[in-house]
């Protein structure tokens, strides 16, 4: 069949295009319900990843509606979400391998059932290594730091600090689960960290902002002896100068924690459906801008200038 696809054919400009999607015999066909715009992706659209014509997308739910002949787990009017091994979400039907799919339940709202960031969100927290009594921080409110309190919030950790220069997406991390936030444009976050762990300082730091430049005073909210700092982040630009000073005083741990870190990330995209279905993690309430395929243009735009009160993004087909 014949599907609409959204193809980046040079920097900063897409096209929609047809293209033939029949699954192969291990493969489903599924229609798109949502996929989300994702930082890492700018990537591409800036034309260092990749070559033209491309296409994008792998944050992506949708609808099973056909399946190869040795497919057995999945059925047409199956939802799934997947990690697929191409870039294609920004379309209006895609194939993908059945083993790479994480049935989901009926009563799931696909539009918002995004696994593919919910299974990094499983990486990190795994790197991190959370431990009772732990005092937690988390850099950067955006929409995977939000998603990180979500997923931290209870009463294990001593404190779940969250920072950030936004009182709005600080309010956010309070509703979530952070029990403590510091402004880090009106207060000493080092000292207002100090003040709040007794002067132990966090145990780990997990940075969401993006900004190579908060790596450095990262290290300072972590306690000496083995304090973990984990890079989420998509970094689109160098960091030019990181203190090893400072890391090697404190004897820290530095964890890239991004996708090709997980010893086995189906598993991971397993245990992120298990939090989403039982209601660990509320997306809904993280999504603020939606487009259409057609809008693909404006939607990267979007997401490249963020404007203010932006934290998710979704390119959205009607069901």
């Amino acid at each position: 069949m014949k599907a609409k696809r959204a193809f980046l054919i040079e920097p900063k400009k897409f096209k929609i295009d047809y293209v033939d999607v029949e699954p192969k015999s291990n493969q489903v066909l599924v229609k798109v319900v949502s996929c989300g715009l994702c930082n890492w992706e700018l990537n591409h659209w800036h034309g260092r990843l990749g070559t033209f014509p491309q296409s994008l997308g792998h944050e992506w739910a949708g609808i099973v509606v056909d399946v190869g002949s040795d497919v057995k787990t999945l059925k047409p009017g199956d939802k799934v979400t997947a990690l697929p091994d191409d870039l294609s979400g920004f379309s209006e039907y895609t194939v993908v391998d059945e083993k790479n799919c994480v049935k989901l339940s009926d009563n799931i709202n696909l539009k918002y059932a995004l696994g593919e960031p919910l299974k990094c969100i499983v990486t990190v927290l795994r790197s991190a290594r959370p431990e009772a009594g732990d005092y937690g921080v988390i850099v950067g409110c955006g929409f995977m730091g939000l998603l990180c309190i979500q997923a931290l919030k209870g009463n294990t950790l001593s404190e779940l600090i969250a920072v950030d220069i936004d009182e709005n997406k600080l309010d956010m991390a309070l509703e979530f689960g952070a029990t403590k936030t510091i402004n880090a444009e009106k207060e000493n976050v080092v000292e207002k960290i100090q003040d709040i762990t007794k002067g132990h300082m966090a145990d780990f730091v997990i940075e969401g902002t993006g900004n190579p430049n908060v790596l450095n005073v990262c290290q300072r909210y972590l306690r000496t002896s083995r304090g973990r700092l984990v890079l989420m982040s998509s970094h689109e630009t160098e960091c030019e100068k990181f203190d090893f000073r400072e890391a090697i005083k404190r004897s820290i741990e530095i964890i890239v924690a991004h996708p090709s870190y997980s010893l086995n990330p189906l598993d991971d995209l397993r245990r992120a459906v298990n939090l989403l279905e039982k209601g660990t993690f509320n997306i809904e309430r993280l999504v603020t801008h939606e487009f259409s395929l057609e809008n693909i243009q404006e939607a990267f735009e979007t997401l490249e200038n963020k404007p203010k009160g932006y934290i998710k993004g979704l390119v959205v087909n009607d069901i």
